[in-house]
């Protein structure tokens, strides 16, 4: 009898020990890490606006400056002529979040150089292709991505790179202080502009790997475990830095200079911008450029940039707690709810467990918002809540009920999602049509539709819900449903238009689509369409090598506010190919982070123009799936349709 009790008391302290080992590898390995970034854009949001100095300056290249000079990029003159006013105005640093990597018009260039010489304040950036991230030692590139003209680079401030890397989630929340390329540290442009700005060295910037980086002696800048530095964003992105109009500064500044030529007063005082760092950078709508962040859905790169050059100059950085204290705090509050769920009766036992959870995620918070001290929550709460079911079996045997009738309820929702999915390809005279979605998780947020109008006219319909999962999926059936009230127009645009105005009458917890409804006529020859913000159509001419992409001039995505829309056309004949995606194609990345690109499948498709339809199709999913090597990370849609 004994001899059992001690087996059993063995077994149990040996499962006990086995659960605790896990606790710990759990926690090291931040296998949950997806969701414990969550945690963190929590506490971003619930902490104050952070301290702002008014000396930073954003310039944006928005919406306006593309309407008043055309479409990006524009010549460089007004680029000289920017830094031209923002020199003379006092400016003590102009940092370019532009790329200057290829020759442009002469004249142009010419001026640039010249007003970059004779500054003597400006900096520019260069891009590294990252071949390697993720470990403690700096991250290695194996070649430039976009690099800097020489005549540009010689006469600059300074130069660094201004690489972002992307969190699990896909939101932009470190950088890289140093990249190591061809054996040579590089480092990340901000820290010359602080260094020149604070009277520093570069030689001064000393990193330890996954520790810190000194600047000098006086400032110590945390790194997590990858070596890279978490941006500290103040807030919002129009809520913090003081932002001016790239187009205003350039008519105030020649107002200013030439008021007989332009007969206008200035519309900006550019004496403001005495003693600043400027930090310029496109902001358009639509501009690549422009990722989420813990604030915002879309905030443009230059922001990035802008944050943590402010983080020098305040002295305010997050430090993340490292493995080895998150894993001891973890098994303390393992402990603590273990031997206290055990003895308490099952009311009790929830209550501390609550308790605790409350308590430790509110010193979570503070610790960030008095400190910058980010220790992991989710995991933590997860172990904590599981515990307490392993314990409480009865709560455990609920959740594994919960969990089968979610895996059943996703299920459905598949099958109603394909529900509002074209059943059956339209007949029409002989327009050829194939499509395809393959969803990356069992419900998505692609969406087409298919519309007969006549024997020789035919719709197609393809978007893209932001996000992923439930939400885009409920909202993917919304915006089918919507789009079919309008069928009956005949004017793409038109049809956009107000389906727009209802998703943003009827707006939906921040979502949107990006969308393109196209007519194809095959009596006339003609392909009329509108665009809401979403990626162009292939056309492939039979008898031209060059596929030609088919993008509109106006167009937002829809469901964010009232906009305009153009009406686009295109002549096409007998034989001629089109080929609509969404950004699962294009966006697709394998293992060395690379993207698929909008040129490799332009190339793919050119290359195999006289494939039907549905081979078409089938050979873009196929390329990217191979492309990937890895589990599919969005939803994949195409769409081929052959004239004649």
């Amino acid at each position: 009898m004994n001899v059992t009790r001690v087996k059993k008391k063995i077994a149990l302290y040996a499962g006990l020990l086995a659960v605790f080992i896990a606790i710990i590898a759990l926690s090291y390995s931040r296998f949950l890490d997806s969701y414990e970034l969550e945690t963190l854009d929590i506490r971003f949001r619930l902490r104050p606006t952070l301290q702002v100095k008014k000396n930073i300056v954003i310039i944006e290249i928005a919406d306006d400056t593309i309407d008043k000079i055309g479409k990006w990029p524009f010549s460089r003159r007004y680029h000289a002529t920017l830094v031209e006013a923002l020199t003379e105005a006092g400016a003590q640093a102009i940092v370019f979040d532009i790329f200057f990597s290829e020759d442009s018009d002469p004249t142009a260039d010419r001026l640039f150089e010249e007003a970059i010489k004779k500054s003597g304040i400006v900096y520019l950036p260069y891009i590294f292709n990252i071949k390697e991230e993720g470990r403690k030692d700096v991250p290695v590139a194996d070649k430039l991505q976009e690099a800097i003209l020489d005549r540009f680079e010689s006469f600059a401030k300074g130069a660094g790179f201004i690489n972002i890397i992307p969190d699990v989630d896909g939101k932009f929340r470190r950088v890289p202080p140093i990249i190591r390329y061809q054996n040579i540290g590089y480092p990340h442009v901000c820290f010359l502009v602080a260094a020149n700005y604070m009277g520093k060295k570069q030689d001064d910037i000393k990193i330890t790997p996954g520790r810190y980086v000194k600047m000098g002696e006086d400032q110590k800048i945390p790194l997590d475990s990858d070596s890279n530095i978490i941006v500290n964003f103040p807030g919002r992105w129009q809520d913090t830095f003081r932002h001016y109009s790239y187009i205003d500064i350039i008519e105030s500044y020649m107002s200013d200079k030439f008021p007989e030529v332009t007969g206008k007063e200035a519309i900006l005082d550019l004496t403001s911008l005495q003693d600043s760092v400027c930090f310029i950078g496109v902001t358009a709508t639509a501009a690549p450029d422009v990722h989420p962040s813990p604030f915002d859905s879309m905030y443009p790169g230059v922001g990035v940039n802008a944050s943590l050059f402010n983080s020098f100059l305040i002295g305010k950085f997050i430090a993340r707690a490292t493995r080895s204290t998150n894993a001891a705090i973890l098994v303390f509050l393992s402990l603590l709810l273990f031997f206290v769920s055990k003895r308490a009766k099952t009311l009790v036992g929830f209550l501390f467990v609550f308790l605790l959870t409350a308590a430790y995620v509110l010193l979570a918070v503070l610790l960030f918002i008095f400190f910058g001290l980010w220790i992991d929550v989710f995991c933590p709460f997860v172990v904590m809540v599981f515990l307490y079911l392993g314990i409480t079996f009865t709560r455990y045997m609920g959740e594994m009920r919960g969990r089968e009738l979610l895996e059943k309820e996703l299920a459905i929702a598949k099958r109603i999602q394909e529900s509002f999915l074209p059943q059956e390809i339209p007949a029409t005279h002989s327009i050829q049509v194939a499509a395809s979605m393959q969803t990356a998780k069992q419900v998505g947020g692609d969406l087409y539709d298919l519309v007969k109008i006549s024997p020789e006219k035919l719709g197609v319909m393809i978007g893209d819900v932001s996000g992923k999962g439930v939400p885009a999926a409920l909202y993917m059936a919304k915006v089918v449903s919507e789009f079919r009230t309008y069928m009956g127009l005949s004017n793409p645009k038109e049809i956009v238009t107000k389906l727009n105005s209802r998703l943003v009458k009827e707006g939906s917890a921040g979502l949107f689509v990006t969308l393109t409804y196209a007519i194809f006529d095959e009596k006339n020859s003609l392909l009329l369409y509108a665009s809401g913000g979403h990626l162009p159509i292939i056309m492939l001419k039979k008898d031209k090598s060059e596929p030609i992409l088919l993008d509109a001039k106006e167009g937002t995505p829809l469901g964010l506010f009232d906009g305009e829309f153009s009406a686009e056309e295109a002549r096409f004949g007998k034989g001629d190919m089109f080929v609509m995606y969404t950004d699962g194609v294009t966006e697709a990345m394998n293992p060395k982070a690379e993207m698929f690109g909008s040129s490799r499948l332009a190339d793919l498709v050119a290359k195999n123009r006289s494939l039907t339809p549905q081979k078409m199709v089938d050979l873009v999913q196929d390329t990217v799936k191979k492309f990937e090597k890895k589990a599919q990370h969005d939803d994949i849609t195409v769409i081929a349709v052959r004239i004649g």
